[in-house]
């Protein structure tokens, strides 16, 4: 008896430590909570709440002391984080929401490795990654001197001709005249708007000395005499196509003159930004996080640099000027944030991905592309049968009822998460071809790379499997495969976690396979469980479930108290039961098969036969 309870003791403080430290992580980078309404906008930063809004409070402080002059309101989004950062992943391959120039200190983990080195817009950029994108989204990285002018309420007119006059004297001639700086002073009055972000918003894009849509010249003998001072309507991939389809929407305005052209397009950016949308800030015009309109919608720009540049243009022409200083900045909220402040992207390393081709089938009409896996993630989108796809991860572990694979789709470049499995049929099947795509480096190490974006697959027939997926350096769930077989003694019918009955009839589709729970219904679909039986013709065999250790068809804590259970002696498992729990050791369950349980259960590891 004594012997027990000292077994017992030791077995507790393992299992209770190893707990401890699976956890401790998880405490420290995560807090999930209930939130203030969405759309709330408060002046009361020290109501901050520390656990929802890590590091928030005092960044602001700290530089409200520095500059009493400075006024800070934070902005509720009501938005989670992640959800964010996916829908302004998109467009790959095609228009993608976020573009950075690639150069020595932009490329490495700041390039999107789905798209690699291929060029956008005027064929020097490139899609920028998700670790370069939480880095200039998280507002905590930019609330310091240098960039909280991304901040700063744009609406207000508060400069005259010889402010303007100072801050354009070293530019180029298409800015620095008297047409052009009574314009921006007018426009400044006329809409309400901060003349100097006028000017930052010009010089942001033409440059010091201007540019084709700039200096009314036309394009290739078309559109002489027209200018396009704010780029209004310049979109798409080429030169050409971006040239012409601005010159073309300023002939549809009629801005024959500089003058016109910038009352005109700071009309457009007065009413179409900061008035319908609350766009009133240079970081909600990138980022649009207002709460006017759809998550990542209506975005001045893809520059994923454009906010902070534009700040530092901003601060830089306010610390010239004599007059009273007092400013107003609007900081943006996000629920579900690491306490950890994002990263800045490392440009000596090499940003990989791996994913699997793959094709959409078995769909009645559309399926829904969401931000997060579970039907309660924002919809993205839809994809259709016969549409091409990469599969970038699979999801071990069902939630809301469906497997999900995240996804990225040929057609629009749609990044995000889509179930694999609807009405007991698999949807993207992968077609076996595996690819490993990524972007450039500056000196690239020699040493093995642990912090690139490499994802290895597994398919739903089981050809691949992989283990320690990190994404940008985050650790993420283990993707496994369906997998069934046959116990040497012919008395079991052996399967991986995630294997469903529509896999167990597609392994068996010749021939008549029936399966019955442990009250001895027939099903004909979904999940399986230790206990269940599966007649296969006229054999009969009992489901071994890996680490379904209970018979519930599911793999939860309930299954690792059983198992640390029979460690202590207190309860008993036989027969199936006890095949369930050998998810690590081979005949004799020990310690080794619960720090595997709790493994899976964090999505370290996959169980496999």
């Amino acid at each position: 008896m004594r012997n027990k309870k000292i077994v017992s003791l030791i077995l507790i403080f393992m299992i209770f430590s190893y707990i401890l430290m699976a956890l401790m992580p998880c405490f420290e980078l995560k807090v999930y909570a209930a939130d203030q309404a969405a759309g709330t906008l408060s002046r009361d930063i020290n109501g901050i709440d520390d656990k929802l809004y890590p590091g928030y409070k005092k960044l602001i402080n700290d530089l409200k002391q520095k500059h009493p002059e400075y006024t800070f309101l934070v902005y509720y989004t009501g938005m989670d984080w992640e959800t964010v950062i996916n829908v302004e992943y998109q467009g790959h391959g095609k228009s993608p929401k976020n573009l950075v120039q690639l150069n020595d200190n932009y490329n490495g983990l700041w390039i999107c490795p789905i798209c690699g080195i291929q060029k956008f817009d005027n064929g020097s950029w490139c899609c920028a990654s998700k670790d370069a994108l939480e880095y200039m989204m998280d507002p905590r990285n930019s609330i310091n001197e240098s960039d909280v002018f991304q901040f700063k309420n744009l609406e207000g007119s508060d400069v005259t001709y010889e402010d303007i006059a100072r801050v354009v004297a070293k530019y180029g001639s298409y800015i620095n005249n008297d047409e052009v700086i009574n314009a921006i002073v007018e426009a400044s009055n006329t809409y309400n708007i901060n003349g100097y972000f006028l000017v930052s918003k010009i010089i942001n894009e033409h440059g010091k000395d201007g540019s084709t849509l700039s200096n009314g010249q036309g394009y290739k003998g078309n559109y002489v005499g027209y200018y396009n001072y704010f780029n209004i309507g310049s979109f798409g991939n080429g030169e050409a196509t971006i040239i012409n389809n601005g010159l073309s929407r300023a002939k549809k305005e009629g801005w024959n003159t500089r003058r016109l052209s910038i009352l005109g397009g700071a009309k457009v950016v007065r009413e179409s930004y900061i008035t319908e949308y609350s766009q009133n800030t240079l970081y909600y015009q990138k980022y649009n996080v207002s709460g006017r309109s759809t998550i990542g919608s209506h975005q001045y720009q893809q520059n994923i640099m454009a906010a902070q540049s534009q700040g530092e243009d901003l601060k830089e022409y306010y610390d010239g000027t004599t007059s009273v200083k007092e400013y107003e900045f609007i900081i943006p909220l996000y629920k579900n944030m690491s306490s950890k402040v994002s990263v800045r992207p490392d440009v000596t390393k090499e940003n990989k991905v791996t994913y699997q081709d793959a094709v959409v089938k078995n769909i009645s009409k559309t399926l829904t592309v969401r931000a997060t896996p579970g039907l309660s993630g924002m919809a993205i989108g839809k994809i259709d049968n016969g549409e091409g796809l990469k599969v970038l991860l699979r999801m071990p572990e069902p939630i809301d009822g469906y497997y999900w694979d995240m996804i990225v789709t040929n057609a629009t470049g749609m990044y995000g998460y889509a179930a694999r499995n609807v009405n007991g049929e698999s949807i993207g099947i992968v077609g076996g071809h595996t690819v490993t795509q990524g972007s450039v480096s500056k000196n690239p190490p020699k040493e093995e790379n642990t912090n690139t974006n490499t994802n290895t697959n597994t398919t739903i027939n089981g050809n691949t499997t992989t283990n320690n997926n990190t994404v940008g350096g985050n650790t993420v769930l283990v993707p496994e495969k369906e997998e069934i077989k046959i116990s040497e003694d012919g008395k079991f019918i052996e399967m991986t976690p995630i294997t469903e009955i529509e896999f167990l009839n597609k392994e068996y589709e010749d021939k008549k396979v029936t399966v019955k729970d442990s009250k001895g219904t027939e099903i004909t679909e979904g999940k399986l469980g230790t206990g269940y039986k599966v007649t296969i013709e006229d054999k009969t065999y009992t489901v071994v479930k890996k680490g379904d250790v209970n018979g519930d068809a599911n793999i939860n804590i309930a299954d690792v108290i059983n198992v640390f259970d029979f460690l202590k002696g207190d309860t008993d498992l036989k027969g199936e039961f006890e095949q369930a729990a050998l998810v690590k050791s081979e005949k004799i369950i020990n310690i080794s098969d619960v720090i595997k349980l709790f493994d899976y259960l964090k999505g370290d590891t996959s169980i496999g036969l």
